[in-house]
């Protein structure tokens, strides 16, 4: 059994026992790992707020070989992104965000550039205007996918490889990128791609995200960006998948 000492997201938790819950993080120095918290649900207990969903909190935990579930020693809040928290839309947003994580990081696998990417993206969210939310989950999820492998052609059409003009661009959502003007029919999971919306895309792959918000693009072009990127993520997850926090912001976003 070896003691572990990292930074880490809640990315979710569960109530296990009366007093206790299995809670799932995002580490800097392990990946995606899960402990068990006990006595973390009565009303004094010593892990505070530090396990709260999409808390940055510092946690040592005793890994025990050949298993999933590990045992929580200690954790303390490092940044508990109140305003995020405090703002019912800004909450959606990030919770889709968390929860997509999750479902494309394997148990176990360090990723630091990936972990550094949700604390920065977190951050946004906390500082944002209401109408920015949209280009800052948009941008996460477009490095995201890169950071996991997924990430989708957006400067050469993806079935044959050349160079995307101005001409009638789709996106194919099977192929995993753009498609050129002779090759839209090749994908019959394309959709249509605003040139505007390709371009911010583009801008995702060269800026970051606060670089973006200083310049922002206008709110539908982010929100085209948006619903493109979580339609793709949908895909690649698999028929059927669901990302109920996801189902959630759309539902919020059209009320």
């Amino acid at each position: 059994m070896g003691i572990n000492r990292s930074e880490a997201v809640v990315l979710r938790a569960r109530k296990v026992r009366e007093t206790s819950k299995i809670v799932v993080f995002f580490t800097k120095r392990f990946g995606k790992v899960s402990a068990m918290a006990k006595g973390s649900l009565r009303p004094k207990s010593k892990f505070g707020s530090s396990l709260e969903i999409l808390t940055h909190s510092l946690i040592i935990y005793y890994a025990k070989e050949n298993r999933n579930v590990h045992t929580l020693s200690h954790s303390e809040t490092l940044n508990p992104f109140s305003e995020v928290k405090g703002d019912f839309a800004k909450l959606a947003y990030a919770s889709a965000a968390v929860e997509i994580l999750e479902r494309f990081a394997p148990p176990e696998e360090p990723n630091e550039d990936l972990f550094d990417h949700v604390i920065l993206t977190l951050r946004e969210f906390d500082a944002a205007k209401r109408e920015e939310l949209d280009v800052i989950l948009a941008s996460y999820l477009l490095k995201m996918l890169h950071l996991v492998g997924y990430g989708p052609s957006l400067s050469t059409c993806v079935k044959c490889g050349k160079d995307i003009g101005d001409g009638i661009v789709r996106f194919g959502l099977l192929s995993g990128g753009v498609l050129c003007k002779s090759c839209i029919d090749r994908d019959i999971n394309a959709i249509d791609l605003d040139a505007d919306v390709l371009e911010l895309m583009r801008t995702f792959e060269k800026k970051t995200v606060k670089q973006i918000r200083k310049k922002p693009a206008p709110v539908e072009t982010s929100r085209g960006a948006c619903d493109i990127l979580t339609a793709f993520v949908r895909m690649v997850m698999g028929e059927g998948a669901r990302v109920k926090s996801l189902e959630f912001l759309e539902r919020i976003r059209e009320s």
